[in-house]
């Protein structure tokens, strides 16, 4: 692929992009010479000439201006917005989940995307942009001991289905991604959480035999944002398992 001059280079949001996930689609843009304002909660990932990193908290007014601001910063079309932010639960039964933990939870998952709207929707209706957020089989699966995450990423799914039916008239593609396990540190802490002391054992026993992995998931999210056969897609729910 032909890199871009970095005046014409097409603009990219990742939200969560210091965790795994998100680090893995930034580095995919970033090196089919795509400039990305980057988004981190605790701390940044590796910094380059590419990337403008900001701070973003989903409980924070001040997020909302910051990012906005960031990416008025750039010239160029906004061409795609990546929402990975996100935040896993205590892995306890809904009796013993304190109701902080839902409202966190939630706001983690899916106000973050409301917040991220909040900041770009002026730029994305303007440019059509597409926007891909991640989600979770969980948000149909319901599993237990796990309900402050399985109803964000429900919620989330509604949320981007209502998104994109409003947006359609301005040009802007909404679709999200519902990935089975994905092997990550993340995903080790939360099976750690439920007690699993082998997870290699424990992705043996998936439907298909094996979690996915990180740059699997990252080239389905860039391409269904950024490959024209997909440009007719938006308020699509695409699942995601791992097959042997």
């Amino acid at each position: 692929m032909t890199t871009p001059r970095s005046d014409r280079a097409p603009l990219a949001v990742v939200t969560g992009a210091s965790g795994a996930l998100g680090n893995a689609i930034h580095g995919r843009l970033t090196g089919n010479g795509w400039r990305v304002v980057a988004t981190y909660n605790t701390r940044p990932s590796l910094s380059d000439q590419r990337t403008t990193w900001v701070h973003f908290d989903s409980a924070d007014d001040t997020s909302t201006s910051a990012l906005r601001q960031a990416v008025d910063t750039h010239t160029g079309p906004l061409r795609a917005v990546f929402a990975c932010a996100g935040a896993p639960s205590g892995k306890r039964p809904v009796a013993e989940t304190p109701v902080s933990e839902f409202e966190s939870v939630h706001q983690a998952n899916v106000l973050s995307l409301v917040r991220t709207w909040h900041a770009l929707a002026d730029r994305a209706r303007r440019d059509g942009t597409s926007i891909v957020a991640v989600g979770s089989d969980a948000g149909r699966a319901a599993r237990p001991n796990n309900g402050p995450y399985t109803a964000a990423k429900a919620a989330l799914e509604s949320l981007v289905v209502t998104l994109a039916k409003e947006e359609e008239r301005h040009g802007v593609r909404v679709n999200l991604i519902a990935p089975s396990l994905i092997d990550s540190p993340l995903a080790r802490h939360v099976m750690a959480l439920k007690g699993v002391t082998d997870p290699e054992a424990y992705a043996a026993q998936l439907p298909w035999g094996r979690a996915l992995a990180l740059d699997e998931v990252a080239a389905v999210c860039v391409e269904l944002a950024t490959a024209a056969h997909w440009s007719y897609a938006s308020g699509q729910v695409y699942p995601l398992q791992a097959v042997r």
